[in-house]
């Protein structure tokens, strides 16, 4: 048993101890469920998520509230009133601009989103020509908080985001599914995303990639990355590689397991 009475992550527990739990991972916690007491907390130090027993399962608390400060992101104790986040995470490898178009993108953003375990819906930040980038959040989920996949604030809502506003840019690392951060890692040399969009989050025409199917002469746009402004750029070639984002669009549903 580990100190204030939270458990080892690797050892079943004695009825007399502390219903707070620590486990490594997700697959650890699930594989003690059957010893875990309903109503018990538990933090699984991967990906930094709690969960609450349930007599149906596992049920994952939300993200608690995010307030911006000066000195990048600042996280407080949620009042009970508190909604989720909106994750942003980007796709595991660099892309051109043919990605199979806006569909072959999104299949992306949801395989690898699966692959890593996060249970929301994610789908790719771009614009095309059938949708805008502006859009593809809810307006109901629009002044939600956005945070990286270690739930570090990078915005204070998706469209302050959009908007650019003072303090809306990312300033936190951006991680890939896997965990790598775009913004230092050498997988990424040109620290770019492509987004295709105006600057209020519509669909700039010929601005695509030939919506996102050509790797060819034609261009995209593309913005860089910790300099702002998400959504400014300007055209760059199809054939380069760069960051491809995914935001999360539908939370993970109450009760995962």
């Amino acid at each position: 048993m580990g100190r204030g009475g939270q458990l080892s992550p690797d050892r079943p527990p004695c009825p007399s101890q502390r219903q707070t739990w620590v486990f490594r991972s997700k697959e650890l916690m699930l594989r003690s469920g059957s010893s875990v007491p309903e109503g018990s907390l538990v933090y699984v130090q991967e990906g930094s998520n709690a969960f609450l027993r349930t007599p149906r399962g596992w049920s994952r608390l939300l993200v608690p509230c995010w307030e911006w400060g000066r000195e990048g992101a600042t996280m407080w104790l949620a009042p009970p009133n508190c909604s989720s986040a909106l994750r942003l995470v980007a796709l595991n490898v660099p892309l051109s601009g043919d990605m199979s178009g806006i569909r072959g993108a999104d299949l992306q953003c949801y395989r690898q989103s699966q692959e890593a375990r996060l249970y929301g819906t994610f789908r790719a930040f771009l614009s095309a020509p059938s949708q805008d980038l502006a859009s593809i959040v809810k307006r109901t989920d629009r002044t939600l908080p956005i945070v990286n996949l270690k739930g570090q604030l990078l915005a204070r809502s998706w469209s302050s985001l959009l908007q650019s506003q003072a303090g809306a840019a990312p300033r936190s690392p951006i991680y890939t599914f896997n965990g790598r951060n775009v913004l230092t890692d050498a997988l990424w040399p040109r620290r770019l995303a492509w987004h295709g969009s105006t600057p209020r989050g519509g669909h700039a025409q010929r601005r695509d990639c030939q919506g996102w199917r050509s790797s060819g002469p034609g261009g995209g746009l593309a913005a860089p990355l910790g300099q702002g402004r998400l959504l400014a750029g300007r055209r760059h070639n199809c054939s380069e590689a760069l960051v491809v984002l995914c935001v999360e669009v539908a939370f993970p549903y109450r009760h995962m397991w």
